[in-house]
Order: structure tokens, then C-alpha cells, then sequence
């Protein structure tokens, strides 16, 4: 199979990384699901506080993912990483002792401040590999991800009981366990990478002598190209992941007749789709420039939802079968959207600042991840859940737009040396390859610099929330948040 080929002719470092990466996510999916689950029933504390932790997280991962990407520059993926995995070790615990509210609220901001080192994880994936490999590292990657949460959710619901709420307790140590053996490994595990880029300390030193200890974010936001990109990200993660556990279950709930049966079949055949598209659409990604890819993501999840509204126009009978028709194609955007962007921004970064774009990144896909799950609250509750996907329709189709239409000034700024060696391959329209001919002349000196440098390190640091481009940002609680803004007929499907 091209796929396990592939992976099997990825470095040691990667193919670690890889590991290790599923492991710590095997035990994210321990308590995934469970968080409303815990803090409501279990601990008798209210969705609000549940809600309110889920909110509390996200902003603490914000902060963190933007210092983050500053010390990845100055002290290394490897050390950044390993911390946040303390981090998150740390706050994990904290649920698995907490009663009263604020030790809850207190512990979610621990963990958000560990979830905030995610953006290392694609750091440290595309250290690990040449750029012509960021497809099959990052899209590989991905697929692991989606199997390790759903193994981890399958122990975790056979061993949860709220009838034993020390299960629970147990579930989040083991969870904590796993977050410290992991960022240990970091540590221990020799030939992982070096611990910063080639001139990274030099950059941010000549910034801070400057008196401007930002100037390393103000380039990478001087970067016009990479800036257009950000904003595509947040509207595709707005429109897409955004809604995958908060609008779009609230909508089936009140326009359709799928009820909660019929979610929990369209999320599992989200999930062996993913795994199946990974199979399916692999080597057309290898050959793909990753602008096509990310576009081709845009436009299939356009036409999800184009398939979603069409299901409230057909009979009962039929509606199961259109809606998993449009959950395929969500699972195919997936697909596409994780072996792409994360390719396309690692190709536009700087070895010296390779952390910070990572982390702006992070931050924007964070901004759509949350904004999301309020819209959908917010509207579909009120009434207007058609218009609503009406609207993540075209906005996605927009983006596929504009992607295409920006396709050659996004194709120059991302082209590495590495990725002008494989050109060939993929088809380039005559602009493109005659500017990166007029381009090769200057990027001589980079590239013979490059070789010099070594890659950024490689070794794993990502959970299972936020926009952990590790993966897919998968959080049952955002379920929950929308839920309970949809309205009663939502939240008693939570309790059920």
C-alpha cells in the first residue's frame, strides 16, 4: 500500500514522532467526551461551569500558543514542547481532584496554558522531514490522530460510569499520565532534533537589542501572502471544524429528523471516512501543490453543506442517507485540509522563525475554532439554522475562490528549494515556474545556507483540543457549548 510505504520511508524521527504523537492522543480520547458528562452529573456543577471551563481553556491556549511560538525560535521545539506537556499533565490532574468550581476553572486554565504549546506539534512534524514529505507527515499524522482519540473514547466509555464517579477520576490520571510520559519522552529520547533552529537565537537576540522584543511576530505579519493565508484558515476553521460539534448537530436537532441516533451514525462514519479518504486521496496529495490542495478542502466542504441543506428537503426515509453522504465529503475536506495548510504555512516560514508562524497560525485557526460554536449558538437556537448554512456554504466556496485566484502569489512565497526539486511533478501554470526560475538566483544563497543548518527538531507535543493542527480539534464540550445554546431540545439530548 503507497501509504504505508510512504510512512515506512519517513526518518526515525518522524516515524517517532509519529508515536508518540498517537499515544498522548489515545490518552486525550480517554476523556474526551466526558468533560460535560463530569463536571454536570458527576460532580453536580451545572453545564455553565462546564461551559465556562471549555471558554477558560480556549483563551489560556491563545495566550500561551503565542509565547509558545517565541520560545520554540529562542529555546527549541523540543524543550517548548516537553513543558507544555508538564503543563497540560498538571492541569489534567487538577480535574481528576477537583469539587468546587474554581479549583475546575483554575485547573482548565493550567491545561489551556499546556494546550498552547500545540503549535510545537507541526513545528517539530515539519522539522522532521524535507518539504516535498509535509503531505504525507502531516496528512499521516492526521489519520493517526482521528484513530487514537477514537480508541481512547472506546476505553473511556467502557470504563466511565457516573455511577462510580471515581471512574472518571481515574480516566483524567490516566490522562495526566500520559501527558507526563510523553513530554519526559521528549526529553529523553535521543536524536529527536536539535534544540533550536539554525540562527533563531541570533534573530530574536538582534530583535531585542532593537528594543523590540515583537519584532520576530512583526515580520511574520509583514509577510502579505502568509497574512491573506491566516485569514482563510480562520474562515475555513469558522465554517468547517467550528461547526462540526456545535452547528452542525444543533442543526440536524432542529431541521432535520435524524435525531440523536442518527448523529452518532454520521460522526462514526466520519471517522472511517477520514480514514478511508487518507487511503483514497494520498497520492493525488504527493502530486498536488499544496494551494490546490487546501483549495480543493474549501470547495468540498462547500458542497457538505450544500448536501446538508438538500437533506431538509427529502423524506425521512431518504435523509440518513444524504446526510452521510455530506459527512463523507466533510471527512474528504478533512482530509485534504490536514495534508495542505499545515504544508503550505511550513513552507512559508523561516527556519528562524518557523515557531512563530506555527503559532500565528495556531492562533488564527484557535480564533474560527471559537467564534464558531457562538455563532451557531447564537443563530441556530434563534431560529435561523437554515440562512446559517446557507452562509458556511458560500463562505466556504469563497475561500476556495480566492484561494485559486491568489494561487501564484501564494505558490512564490511558498516556494522552498525543496519544493522547486519536485515541481516537475505537478503541474504549474508557465507564471509560476517562470518566476521561480527568476527566484532561483537569489535563493541560492539561502538554500546553500540551508544546508548548513540543522532541522528544526522533531519530537511530539500535541492533546486532543484546540487547534491542535496536530490533528483535528475535536472537543466533545464544544458539543455541549452549542448545544445549550440551541436551546431545551439540545440539552436534553446531552442528558440522555
Amino acid at each position: 500500500m503507497s501509504l504505508l510505504k510512504d510512512v515506512r520511508a519517513l526518518p526515525r524521527t518522524a516515524r517517532t514522532l509519529l508515536l508518540l504523537g498517537a499515544l498522548n492522543n489515545v490518552g486525550s480520547g480517554l476523556v474526551l467526551p466526558f468533560l460535560a458528562v463530569y463536571v454536570h452529573q458527576v460532580n453536580g456543577l451545572g453545564l455553565g461551569t462546564a461551559m465556562n471551563a471549555v471558554s477558560v481553556t480556549a483563551v489560556a491556549a491563545v495566550v500561551a500558543g503565542l509565547n509558545a511560538g517565541r520560545l520554540i525560535d529562542r529555546i527549541g521545539a523540543r524543550r517548548t514542547a516537553a513543558v507544555h506537556m508538564m503543563l497540560s499533565a498538571v492541569g489534567v490532574t487538577g480535574y481528576a481532584v477537583s469539587g468546587e468550581v474554581w479549583q475546575f476553572l483554575l485547573s482548565a486554565a493550567v491545561w489551556g496554558l499546556g494546550l498552547g504549546g500545540s503549535p510545537a506539534w507541526n513545528t517539530l512534524l515539519a522539522g522532521s522531514v524535507p518539504a516535498s514529505s509535509h503531505p504525507v507527515v502531516f496528512g499521516f499524522n492526521f489519520t493517526l490522530t482521528n484513530a487514537a482519540l477514537g480508541i481512547g473514547g472506546l476505553l473511556g466509555g467502557a470504563l466511565a460510569s457516573t455511577a462510580e464517579p471515581l471512574s472518571f477520576r481515574l480516566l483524567y490520571g490516566a490522562n495526566a499520565l500520559s501527558y507526563l510520559g510523553i513530554g519526559l519522552a521528549v526529553l529523553a529520547v535521543g536524536g529527536l532534533g536539535a534544540d533550536r533552529a539554525e540562527g533563531a537565537g541570533r534573530a530574536d537576540g538582534a530583535a531585542d537589542r532593537a528594543g523590540a522584543p515583537g519584532g520576530g511576530y512583526r515580520q511574520v505579519l509583514a509577510h502579505g501572502p502568509f497574512v491573506l493565508l491566516l485569514v482563510l484558515a480562520t474562515a475555513l476553521y469558522f465554517s468547517s471544524y467550528g461547526q462540526l460539534e456545535s452547528g452542525f448537530p444543533a442543526f440536524l436537532l432542529t431541521s432535520t429528523d435524524a435525531g440523536a441516533s442518527g448523529i452518532a451514525v454520521l460522526f462514526a462514519v466520519n471517522t472511517g471516512a477520514v480514514i478511508l479518504s487518507q487511503l483514497v486521496l494520498h497520492e493525488r496529495i504527493k502530486r498536488w501543490r499544496h494551494v490546490r490542495t487546501v483549495a480543493l478542502a474549501a470547495a468540498a466542504w462547500s458542497a457538505s453543506w450544500l448536501v446538508v441543506l438538500a437533506a431538509t428537503g427529502v423524506g425521512e426515509g431518504l435523509q440518513l442517507a444524504v446526510l452521510i453522504g455530506g459527512m463523507v465529503l466533510f471527512a474528504c475536506a478533512e482530509t485534504l485540509y490536514a495534508a495542505g495548510m499545515p504544508s503550505l504555512v511550513n513552507s512559508m516560514a523561516t527556519p528562524a522563525l518557523r515557531g512563530r508562524f506555527n503559532a500565528a497560525y495556531s492562533t488564527a485557526t484557535s480564533v474560527g475554532f471559537v467564534t464558531g460554536p457562538l455563532a451557531a449558538g447564537s443563530l441556530v437556537g434563534g431560529g435561523t439554522g437554515t440562512a446559517f448554512v446557507a452562509g458556511l456554504t458560500g463562505l466556504c466556496a469563497a475561500v476556495a475562490v480566492v484561494l485559486l485566484l491568489a494561487a501564484g502569489a501564494l505558490g512564490r512565497a511558498a516556494s522552498t528549494p525543496d519544493e522547486r526539486a519536485v515541481a516537475p511533478t505537478t503541474p504549474s501554470h508557465p507564471a509560476v515556474e517562470a518566476a521561480a526560475v527568476t527566484e532561483a538566483g537569489a535563493g541560492a544563497e539561502t538554500a546553500e545556507s540551508a544546508k548548513t543548518a540543522e532541522p528544526v527538531e522533531a519530537v511530539a507535543a500535541a492533546g486532543a483540543a484546540g487547534s491542535s493542527e496536530a490533528g483535528r480539534p475535536t472537543t466533545a464540550a464544544g458539543l455541549t457549548e452549542a448545544i445549550e445554546a440551541a436551546g431545551p431540545v439540545a440539552e436534553e439530548v446531552v442528558r440522555g
